[in-house]
């Protein structure tokens, strides 16, 4: 029985293990060593904890059908950590459709303790080298690691620590030799460097006083800026794309929240943000529009059905028919603008809405990929003026000046300066240097480096695999879908590239497996077509890396994203048949559950399978996700005209003309998911002409449990909830409202003490946004009868 040695236990490590087990039982000899004491990689923390390199609170943005592997459901995952008693009974916690990272941890953990045994996971064990050696005339490779201690989190005591080893004192080293050796470490090692230009002088960077964080180790506004009681500034997000998005939304919500939460200190309620990124990108929401646009009215539909992004984005029917195979590396400009239409199509426009033009593609920069990120809230606070975008690339970081320009450390406060510099084809305006004055806290998104990851591979094998340190996205050439280099054909890489899926990873463990289970799987000949197409597949991306270091335009945000190709390319290769059943076809999202192996439990797989059909029928046929896709597009600033009719004497009918403002904060329940303070001030002017300014306040809650919109009246402080008011219940388009051209309508009706309140709601969408949406309120009671009619517009 081979040896196989797999470095890390993470998503693609414990993949990796589980696949060698079950997809080819009683071929290997596994250990997997891991450095952290518990299995889980970036996704490692528990509920409440801090220092990881992502918050145990931030969701995914991906759903739980694309964050899973084939054969264990999400239903198989015990998330009760907290068990909340409810009328005296146990209450299981709601699945979301986008977990939380603590969750993710804890399906990772549920699927090591399901296929993986325990004596061959070896916790707080860090692998120092990696060499390749000839022994007894065959290639072996000697691995050196030490045992750590446990440093600032509880271990799993369901693993061990080198139970199969001789157990030394902590720091000892460990050697032993391996047939093969699997990395699986990830890609995410480290935080990437802020590259700012040197000064002329070739001096160090200037004094800086402000504090730095990257978007891994930020959590808060408390811990960014200084103490004080009214902290007032800029604060400045550097980078774009998915990690820079999310981190100025971050912002910007906690800005928002301490504006407009009960009880709130109101510390960072002055400061304002701004977003530095070097090219314009589009920022998706979590649900998208899966038909948002009619060929034959040429126009947006105004109700269009609504799922996850991934199961949008990653549909099979989105493919031309034949064969679906990957499409990576630089992107044509054919191809791009395409891209860029769709994802028009899904945004209901190239965003010059949000007025901006620092998020607009020119048609000439639409010949070059489209960046993205994938966020809620950013957009509207794009639109609402609580982010501010600058497009250029950051260059300096300076204290601030005195009043006659000179920067001294000791005298200046505890602001500074942001230099930013534009340039094409990506600048908007000239001149194109741009200094932001004031700030006080500076993020900086620029990703991750793989190269602390790796530096344990000798120098010998990282010379074969064609290692440059200069690059940070592609530091190693591969064949064969990333995880193999022919030089070294006893080595394989698990889901090392950027952005990697995890569907992807258990293909590529599959391909592993197979390769090394084969009784050839050494041999190489290089007169074989195959090797040939290894030689151009070597060509192609030295090409790519020469791209991605000269910063070419046409370098996609993720080379190897086509998602879908990648599935279907390594199924078809490795003989994997689709699981198409209720499907229709080649139809339907693209997830791991749906090409499950004879390695794979079939039962969890189908369980997976029948949830997906469950979930895209619901959102035909019951509108499901309608609610939270309204839900969202609300934030932000409105303008709003109502139409009271009072039939009792005594009460006023008019116009009310004014602004309402959809305010996000954190829940202040935790039975709900996301929570506005609504705010709406203007001028009445009633039947018999006289005026009045009036204004009134609510609270707005979603919750993804029962899919509904509610609303709640608030208490004498404005900000606190106090009663419910009204719910919004999402109905199927009738043919009536269809051919009346209305949008989505929801209805609701609730005895607020004595008086009776119904509610008809139209939320017309064009694309994610609301053009428009309108609530009529109908109430009766002893001493009511009226209609309120309100409308709201951009």
């Amino acid at each position: 029985m081979k040896s196989v040695l797999i470095v890390g236990a993470g998503p693609s490590g414990l993949v990796a293990a589980k696949t060698l087990l079950h997809s080819t039982p009683g071929k290997f000899n596994i250990t997997v060593l891991e450095q952290q004491n518990r299995v889980g990689g970036m996704w490692v923390l528990r509920k409440g904890e801090t220092g990881g390199k992502v918050s145990s609170e931030m969701s995914t943005n991906l759903s739980r059908f694309t964050v899973a592997f084939s054969d264990l459901s999400w239903d198989s995952v015990d998330l009760d950590s907290d068990l909340s008693e409810s009328k005296g009974e146990k209450k299981r916690n709601h699945i979301p459709m986008f977990p939380k990272a603590w969750q993710v941890g804890r399906y990772l953990e549920t699927y090591a303790k399901r296929y993986i045994p325990k004596d061959i996971i070896h916790l707080n064990s860090r692998v120092m080298k990696a060499e390749r050696i000839l022994q007894d005339g065959v290639k072996k490779w000697k691995v050196e690691w030490k045992t750590l201690s446990d440093q600032c989190m509880p271990a799993q005591k369901d693993f061990v620590e080198n139970a199969s080893i001789p157990q030394k004192a902590e720091g000892s080293l460990f050697q032993r030799c391996y047939d093969y050796l699997i990395v699986g470490t990830g890609f995410f090692s480290s935080p990437r460097p802020l590259a700012l230009e040197k000064p002329e002088d070739g001096s160090d960077q200037p004094f800086f006083p402000p504090k730095i964080q990257h978007s891994s180790e930020f959590v808060d506004l408390e811990k960014l800026l200084s103490k004080g009681s009214n902290v007032k500034g800029n604060i400045v997000v550097i980078g774009g794309g998915i990690s820079g998005s999310e981190a100025a939304a971050n912002v910007a919500f906690q800005i928002s929240n301490a504006k407009h939460a009960p009880l709130s200190k109101q510390n960072y309620a002055s400061c304002n943000v701004y977003h530095v990124f070097s090219r314009p990108f589009y920022c998706l929401p979590r649900y998208l529009p899966q038909d948002p646009y009619s060929p034959e009215t040429q126009s947006y539909r105004l109700t269009p059905t609504f799922s996850p992004l991934d199961l949008c984005m990653y549909n099979l029917s989105r493919r031309p028919d034949g064969p679906i195979l990957p499409a990576h590396g630089r992107m044509a400009p054919d191809r791009a603008l395409k891209l860029h239409q769709f994802i028009h199509s899904l945004l209901g426009g190239d965003q010059r809405d949000l007025g901006h033009p620092e998020v607009v593609y020119s048609q000439q920069q639409q010949k070059f990929p489209a960046y993205t990120g994938l966020v809620d809230m950013y957009s509207e606070f794009i639109r609402s003026g609580g982010i501010i975008p600058l497009r250029g690339r950051a260059v300096q970081l300076n204290a601030n000046a005195d009043e006659f320009g000179i920067f001294n450390p000791e005298a200046v406060k505890k602001e500074g300066t942001v230099k930013a510099l534009s340039q094409p084809p990506w600048d908007v305006y000239a001149p194109n240097e741009c200094i932001i004055d004031n700030v006080i806290g500076v993020i900086y998104a620029t990703g991750f480096t793989p190269h602390t990851s790796i530096d344990w591979l000798s120098e010998e094998v990282r010379g074969a695999l064609e290692y440059d340190k200069n690059s940070n996205r592609l530091p190693f050439l591969f064949q064969r879908h990333s995880i193999f280099n022919n030089q070294i054909p006893e080595l394989a890489f698990v889901g090392f590239y950027e952005g990697p899926f995890w569907g992807v990873m258990e293909m590529q463990a599959r391909l592993v497996a197979r390769k090394w289970a084969s009784p050839d799987e050494r041999v190489i000949s290089s007169d074989t077509s195959a090797s040939k197409a290894s030689k151009e597949e070597l060509e192609v991306m030295r090409d790519l890396r020469d791209a991605i270091i000269q910063h070419c335009d046409d370098v996609p945000q993720f080379w190897m994203n086509d998602y879908v190709g990648l599935i279907e390319g390594l199924a078809q290769e490795l003989g994997v048949e689709r699981n198409d059943s209720g499907f229709d076809g080649r139809k339907g999202p693209c997830i791991a559950a749906r090409y499950a192996d004879s390695g794979c439990d079939q039962s969890q797989a189908e369980v997976v399978v029948r949830d997906l059909r469950d979930t895209m029928e619901a959102s035909s046929t019951q509108a499901r996700f309608v609610a939270a896709a309204a839900f969202r597009a609300m934030q932000g600033t409105w303008v709003l005209r109502r139409k009271l009719d009072s039939r009792l004497a005594g009460f006023p009918s008019g116009i009310f003309e004014g602004t309402a403002n959809f305010h996000p904060r954190y829940p202040t329940d935790p039975e709900f998911t996301a929570e506005y303070l609504y705010i709406e001030e203007g001028v009445l002017t009633t039947n018999t002409g006289f005026t009045l300014n009036a204004n009134r306040r609510y609270v707005y809650r979603y919750d993804e449990a029962s899919d509904k919109i509610s609303a709640w009246f608030v208490k004498d402080d404005g900000k606190t909830v106090d009663y419910f008011f009204n719910e919004m219940q999402f109905q199927l388009p009738t043919p009536d409202t269809k051919a009346q051209g209305k949008g989505w309508i929801a209805n609701g009706a609730h005895l607020c003490e004595k008086d009776m309140y119904e509610s008809l709601c139209e939320f017309r969408f064009r694309g994610v946004s609301l053009e428009t949406f309108g609530i009529i309120y109908e109430a009766k009671g002893p001493k009511k009868d009226y209609t309120s009619e309100s409308w709201y517009e951009r």
